[in-house]
């Protein structure tokens, strides 16, 4: 009799103890997920032709729109193009807690944002910018080829914090008008080639607050 309730009662650990092995298990991958296992993909939005030939042009991430000269001194946007200069949300720029970094990696693979090496704006220096060292692209001088052209830097992310605090992920793609084709002779033609400070690029906002994609 006593070897039976022995055995019973071993089973009734050794069943607590899976138990308890698997509820550990499966909150462990919680927090390796951000503490939500099944949050989907954050979603992948392009914008295009964002144009800065007049004056910085200001972009919510979080709503995918434009937002208006007006409201740059309110949380209302993230971003800001200059030319090849990109403003953030933060800092000297404006109110809200946006800062930025540029990584070399390619954006289908980076499924998570870095967790520090963020910079904010400073005086006269952007931070996303070649002076702060944050670049996304390559001029090409007249020597270059294209000739007197601003070519997308291959693998380069631009890892954002928005205004409110949330992470994104963002690809430059073109920087004239149309997206176009740089490779060609009427692109080389400087009186063919299409205007440019028209930013294309494609990004994703991180859910729930986290930093995977």
């Amino acid at each position: 009799m006593f070897n039976l309730i022995f055995q019973f009662t071993m089973k009734r650990i050794s069943l607590f103890t899976l138990l308890a092995a698997t509820i550990i298990s499966c909150s462990s991958d919680d927090d390796n997920n951000g503490g939500n296992a099944n949050t989907p993909p954050a979603k992948v939005y392009t914008a295009e032709d964002i144009s800065s030939v007049d004056g910085k042009a200001y972009y919510s991430l979080r709503t995918q729109s434009l937002v208006a000269a007006e409201d740059s001194a309110t949380t209302k946007w993230d971003i800001a193009f200059d030319g090849t200069n990109i403003y953030l949300n933060g800092g000297v720029s404006g109110p809200g807690d946006a800062a930025g970094q540029v990584k070399a990696t390619l954006f289908d693979e980076a499924d998570e944002a870095p967790e520090n090496g963020y910079i904010k704006d400073k005086v006269g220096l952007p931070a996303i910018s070649a002076a702060a060292g944050n670049t996304w692209y390559i001029y090409n001088d007249g020597a270059g080829t294209p000739p007197h052209s601003i070519i997308m830097t291959p693998g380069r992310v631009i890892f954002v914090k928005t205004a409110d605090g949330q992470y994104a992920k963002i690809e430059l793609l073109s920087y004239y008008k149309g997206n176009p084709d740089t490779g060609t002779q009427a692109f080389a033609n400087l009186q063919t080639r299409p205007p440019s400070r028209y930013h294309t690029f494609r990004f994703a906002v991180a859910a729930d607050g986290g930093r995977k994609f």
